[in-house]
Order: C-alpha cells, then sequence, then structure tokens
C-alpha cells in the first residue's frame, strides 16, 4: 500500500510576523492534525545555526520536537529526515532516539545523514571530510547500543568503554530507518547493504527518468542482498502546494518557494525563473489541484516502485492556513485515490 506523510525543516526568517515559539506551536498543531486526516508519518529536518543572517532552519534536536509531538498524537509515525549522526555523540543520539522510540510506543522512524553545511560542521569543530567516517562509526555504536549490548569501541573519532543505555527503542531489532541518498553512489552502496534509503529528488535527479533509473538500481540491489521486499520502500519529498484552482496554487506557494530558494541558495535570486522552470519540467514541483496531484504521483508510480510520497508543505513562511488546506485536499480528495 502507498504511504503518504508531511514534512518540514521549520525555516524561520527575521523579517516574518511568525516568533520561534510561534512556528513550534503551528508544527505541533500540523502534526496533529496530519494524524486526524490520516497521514502515514510527520518527518522533521536536523540543523544548526543560521544560513544567512536572516533565514535559519530552527530545529537543532528533532528528538525533542518529536518527543512533545508523541504525547500529543496515538498513531501517526514521527520520523526524521534527517537526522543528523556526525555532529553529536552516537551515545546521545541513541538515548534520544530511543527515548522517542519509548514514548510514541513504537513510532519513530529514523532518516539518517551526515549533513551538508558547512557552517555545521564549523559550530561542531569538525569539517566536511570527517563527516563520512564519523557518520559509518556513529551508525555502528548507535545499532549495538540499541540492541542492548555492552559496547566498547576504538575507531578514529569515538571511543567507548563498557558503555550500555538504560531506555531502549520499543521496535525490535531496531526502530524503522532510512539513509539520505543524493548521489548515485549512495543508491549503489546502501541497496548492496541492504538499506533502505529517503531521497529529495530535486537535489538527485535532473529528470524523472533519471531518478527512475537510480531507485531502479537501488531496489535490484537492495533485493538481491537479501532486503524484504514487503517492507521495501523509497520515501520521495517533493514541495507540494494544493489548491482549489491550479493558479491559485501556482501564485502562492511559487511566492513561497522563491524566498525559501533566495535564502536557502546563495546566488539564487538571480537564476528564480531558470530554476523553477527546471523543476517545474522534471515534475519535481507539485503545485496544483488535488486532480494535478493524482497524475503526478501516478506518473511516478508509473516509472518506478517508491510506496511513499512526502509532501513538504510548510517552506517559505507559508501561513498555516494554506499548510492546513493542503493538508485537507490532500487527504479528502487526493490520497483515497489511491487507498
Amino acid at each position: 500500500m502507498t504511504r503518504f506523510s508531511i514534512f518540514s525543516v521549520l525555516d524561520y526568517y527575521d523579517d516574518d510576523s511568525r516568533t520561534i515559539p510561534a512556528l513550534y506551536e503551528q508544527l505541533l498543531d500540523q502534526i496533529v492534525v496530519a494524524e486526524q486526516l490520516g497521514f502515514d508519518a510527520y518527518w522533521i529536518g536536523e540543523h544548526h545555526g543560521y544560513l544567512n543572517s536572516h533565514h535559519a532552519l530552527v530545529c537543532p534536536n528533532p528528538a525533542v520536537v518529536l518527543a512533545a509531538a508523541a504525547q500529543r498524537t496515538r498513531r501517526i509515525g514521527l520520523n526524521t529526515a534527517i537526522a543528523n549522526l556526525s555532529l553529536r555523540h552516537p551515545l546521545q543520539i541513541a538515548e534520544d532516539y530511543a527515548l522517542v522510540d519509548l514514548l510514541s510506543q513504537g513510532r519513530l522512524g529514523l532518516g539518517i545523514g551526515r549533513g551538508s553545511y558547512n557552517h555545521e560542521y564549523m559550530a561542531f569543530g569538525q569539517s566536511r571530510q570527517e563527516s563520512q567516517g564519523r557518520f559509518e562509526e556513529s551508525w555502528q555504536i548507535i545499532q549495538q547500543l540499541w540492541r542492548g549490548e555492552t559496547v566498547t569501541f576504538h575507531g578514529h573519532y569515538y571511543h567507548l568503554d563498557q558503555a550500555r543505555i538504560a531506555v531502549l527503542p520499543v521496535q525490535k531489532p531496531l526502530p524503522r530507518y532510512w539513509f539520505s541518498a543524493v548521489r548515485e553512489e549512495s543508491f549503489i552502496t546502501r541497496g548492496r547493504a541492504a538499506q533502505p534509503v529517503i531521497c529529495l529528488p530535486h537535489l538527485t535527479a535532473d529528470s524523472l527518468q533519471t531518478l527512475a533509473r537510480l531507485a531502479g538500481t537501488h531496489r535490484h540491489q537492495y533485493l538481491a542482498a537479501g532486503g524484504d521486499a514487503d517492507q521495501y520502500e523509497l520515501p520521495l519529498i517533493f514541495f507540494s502546494f494544493v489548491a482549489p484552482t491550479h493558479a491559485e496554487a501556482q501564485q502562492q506557494a511559487r511566492d513561497a518557494l522563491q524566498r525559501y530558494l533566495v535564502q536557502q541558495h546563495h546566488g539564487a535570486a538571480d537564476h528564480l525563473d531558470q530554476i523553477l522552470q527546471q523543476l517545474t519540467a522534471r515534475d519535481q514541483l507539485w503545485f496544483g489541484t488535488p486532480d494535478d496531484l493524482i497524475q503526478l504521483i501516478e506518473r511516478y508510480q508509473a516509472h518506478m516502485d517508491t510506496r511513499h510520497f512526502v509532501f513538504w508543505l510548510d517552506f517559505g513562511g507559508m501561513k498555516s492556513e494554506l499548510v492546513h488546506q493542503s493538508m485537507r485536499l490532500l487527504a479528502q480528495e487526493v490520497i483515497p485515490h489511491f487507498r
């Protein structure tokens, strides 16, 4: 069965009327509404510090937010996209997310990666060159701790002697997880290890055909390596906005996306029209009516076995009522078409 979820990075603008406390209240409210509307999960990204003097992604520890959401909900999956395993000590990460799984009674889903922003590495006294090694050591340690093992580990970056955590995840042997995949190498490597991946197509592929090839390669390698065919899925995250008319969706979503891109990507302001045209041509901007969204989902389903679509609705300071409008239209007019 196809799964449908929501995603947010909590992007904050210092010229916005929303304060950071208000932004968090809106996020928690969206998670509650998403559960009421029948979405499968809500995904949150981890970021640190300011991207520039006016803009920040303001969720430094998704585990804290997901723990709060766990107390307001009963069914919806509480996921990360992604939790950065390179920056903090793996013992802390293991404990934080084990507690989320406990408080949510087994609803944690962990999308994991190593980040991409230099200012985050610098803030933690690290470098991008270290991130892959730190990630791999961290993930090895976290898995052992989550299985309840007493861990002695001496790697290049981390050292533990007789470490054991008291709070273990509810899900056995491990909470559900996905590796972030951006480059072709990641799809191949993770597939060969029978490891699931999550993807943002606008960062990964220059066309639907390219993404279908990457997804097909991963799935083939994943199954050949003994991966569970029934559990297989490839969550894809898309900028999305749904409105009663196509014109309304395009106008409101593009204004918000332009604001996000200008602050998020240096130099984007000089090429906004070109960027939006490229993303539209690649079917990576999901702005339209419910029928438009149905057609886009069917187009992707015709090209690849993904089984999980994630809607990025809250970006560029999008008004909360418009986020809720998209959620309702998706839940009432799009998702039933696939159930």
